[in-house]
């Protein structure tokens, strides 16, 4: 299996980026980065900002996930974080406004220094300028903000003006736009000034690449900020990156890229890559309206998706107490379910997946457009319970079959053609954090992963020959690995050894195949195998194409690894406490606790499943940093499926605790 994985690992070979050459294979004009935290599309969609409005119709537009170190990237987070080409922030407290240069250096420099050593993204302010001043260059500075980003390493800026010059003296300019405050007169009045800044600054060198960002929140709502750059290199289109691998949509360190790789220094030590542009259809006003549309679906779900998630751990909380409770006092059979809760455990297994589906349709256009999500998942949920229970009622684990495949279909559907179901999603990746723009997230894994085990068990059930099914059963396995782990498709590390392990249970067991010690050895070694392969092909592309996997390759020889382990740990032990998750699993214990008391099973076939399922969870939660999110998912999509199919043909009066049997 690993050899055909191997095989298919020349399909890392080529770099997944969207359309576009990298700035520095074209002709090198000057770049001018004009910063203005805040800065949203909503800002440039009508309004009168000519100068603006000029660069979006010349140039190509982006959304950029500006999230540093704190939920809130203030102004100083955004400039030390384009300075530094990695997540860097300001001292813990309220934002701080930058201060003006004091002789040639930057206030508070150490201070900066101090607060990026302490975190766990080994960042370093001054990479930046740095490397352009190594390069034999520089970079000039205009205003305090843009001196934080274009310092050396010991805060010092050689070519600093506070007002913007009549003309340029350096390849790489960087000009402080200014903070945008909240919406009203003030703000209104704060994008007039930063539009005839912006032509101010075109006016000083006409043949420049010019781009307006907003690096960070300020003192705006969270959310993806606009970006939208004019200028040679820049052509009518969407801006996008390899890091991002998704049309429209970039990060903040993309920028510090993009001017390292303008004087062809290397990008190797920054988490950014440079600027591209992806050929995209319509007007530029279509292209605004997009972006516009991408930002409000973004702010929408992350208001929203912490609602969702507690609506449906309380939902499967109650669906297990109500489960539980005749089971353990009043001694009924456990196979006995009434209709009603068989029908609101499969509605709870299935809105996970229904999240995605909903964004199949534009719901964010409309005016309430939470409203209008909420409405649409009530809606799809409704009618996948329903097919579900209508399959469930003909053939056993119906139901479970019936969702798998549709999460399969989905979720596999999705990674191959871009991911565009998962940005922007409740339980997928969501762009205002910026932790993952493309392939499978723990939570997305979790549905994912189970729903592979399911298919693969149906599979190597099937047939007369238990040999022809186990070897069609790997085959899945092997297609489901390759679509999971694959840089340019799942990009997924952590997943695999788990679904390989929980996948060759499955199969072992519908086989007949005793487990021995010698058996389960290989198969743990051949997951680490696993895992090592992929990330090792992906670190084999050049650098400026690998995704998170080959960059951790790099850390694990540059000697960095130790700070990402330290960082996923962090994470892992900080999702523990999740309230939501752990009402789930302890619901789940009880309910299994209760279930092996009064001696129920799953029938035999979702008994394998069960069991490949645990397998593949605890190993994933061993080596994730989702604390309880993928055991958490699993047993909440799990549980009343193999409820549901375990008790079809059967109600329970729930005030005697009898079963009444239904023909």
């Amino acid at each position: 299996m690993l050899a055909l994985l191997a095989g298919v690992g020349a399909l890392v070979g080529g770099s997944s980026a969207a359309s576009g050459a990298p700035i520095s294979e074209t002709a090198a004009p000057r770049l001018v980065v004009v910063g203005a935290p805040g800065l949203a599309w909503s800002d440039l969609d009508g309004g009168d900002l000519p100068s603006l409005r000029a660069m979006v119709d010349e140039g190509a537009v982006g959304s950029m996930s500006v999230r540093a170190v704190r939920s809130r990237s203030c102004a100083v987070d955004g400039w030390l974080t384009l300075s530094a080409g990695r997540r860097a922030a300001d001292a813990a407290g309220p934002c701080r406004a930058p201060l003006p240069v004091v002789d040639d250096r930057v206030p508070r420099w150490d201070a900066y220094l101090a607060a990026a050593a302490g975190g766990s993204y080994d960042a370093h302010p001054g990479t930046l300028g740095g490397e352009l001043t190594a390069s034999g260059t520089c970079v000039e500075t205009i205003g305090p903000g843009a001196a934080i980003g274009g310092a050396d390493p010991s805060g010092v800026v050689t070519a600093h003006e506070p007002e913007l010059p009549a003309s340029f003296s350096c390849p790489v300019v960087l000009v402080d736009g200014g903070v945008l405050p909240e919406p009203g007169a003030a703000r209104t009045s704060a994008l007039g000034r930063l539009d005839a800044l912006v032509a101010q600054a075109r006016a000083a060198d006409p043949g420049a690449d010019v781009v307006v960002a907003g690096l960070g929140d300020g003192m705006s709502a969270v959310r993806p900020r606009a970006v939208v750059a004019a200028g040679p290199s820049f052509g009518g289109g969407l801006l996008t990156s390899a890091s991002t691998r998704q049309p429209g949509v970039v990060q903040l360190q993309d920028l510090t890229a993009t001017a390292l790789d303008r004087v062809a220094a290397s990008v190797a030590e920054v988490t950014g890559r440079p600027l591209t542009v992806s050929a995209a259809a319509g007007s530029a006003q279509a292209r605004v309206a997009a972006r516009v549309g991408f930002e409000t679906r973004a702010a929408t779900l992350r208001a929203l998706s912490p609602q969702v998630t507690a609506w449906l751990a309380t939902a499967y909380v109650l669906w297990a107490v109500v489960l539980a409770v005749p089971w353990w006092r009043r001694g009924a059979r456990p196979q006995a379910v009434p209709r009603w809760l068989r029908a609101a455990g499969v509605a709870v297994a299935v809105t996970p997946v229904s999240t995605f589906v909903v964004n199949l349709g534009p719901w964010w256009r409309a005016g309430a457009p939470g409203a209008v999500f909420c409405a649409a998942l009530a809606v799809v949920v409704a009618v996948l319970a329903l097919v579900a229970l209508r399959v469930e009622a003909r053939r056993p684990l119906g139901a479970l079959r019936t969702v798998a495949v549709v999460t399969l279909v989905v979720l596999a559907g999705d990674v191959v053609t871009g991911s565009g179901l998962q940005l922007g999603s409740v339980f997928g990746q969501n762009p205002v954090v910026g932790g993952r723009f493309y392939g499978l997230g723990n939570t997305s894994f979790a549905l994912y992963g189970l729903a592979v085990l399911v298919v693969v068990g149906a599979v190597a059930a099937a047939g007369r020959s238990r040999r022809t099914s186990a070897g069609l059963a790997l085959l899945v396995l092997v297609g489901a690995l390759a679509v999971e782990a694959l840089p340019r498709f799942g990009a997924d590390l952590g997943g695999p050894p788990g679904l390989l392990l929980g996948g060759l249970f499955v199969i072992a067991s519908a086989a007949g195949v005793p487990l021995t010690r010698g058996r389960v050895l290989v198969a743990v070694l051949g997951a680490g195998a696993l895992a090592v392969l992929v990330a090792l092909l992906d670190w084999l592309r050049p650098a400026a194409s690998r995704t998170h996997l080959g960059e951790f390759v790099e850390s694990v020889f540059t000697g960095g690894a130790g700070t990402v382990v330290g960082r996923k740990v962090s994470q892992n032990l900080a999702n523990l406490g999740s309230p939501p998750l752990l009402a789930v699993a302890a619901a789940t214990v009880v309910l299994a606790v209760v279930a092996w008391r009064r001696g129920w099973r799953p029938v035999p076939d979702g008994e394998v499943v069960l069991r490949g399922a645990v397998v593949m969870a605890g190993v994933a939660f061993l080596v994730n940093d989702s604390g309880l999110v993928i055991p958490a998912f699993v047993a909440l999509v799990l549980a009343p499926l193999l409820v549901a199919a375990g008790s079809a043909h059967q109600d329970l009066d729930l005030r005697t605790g009898n079963p009444v049997v239904r023909t």
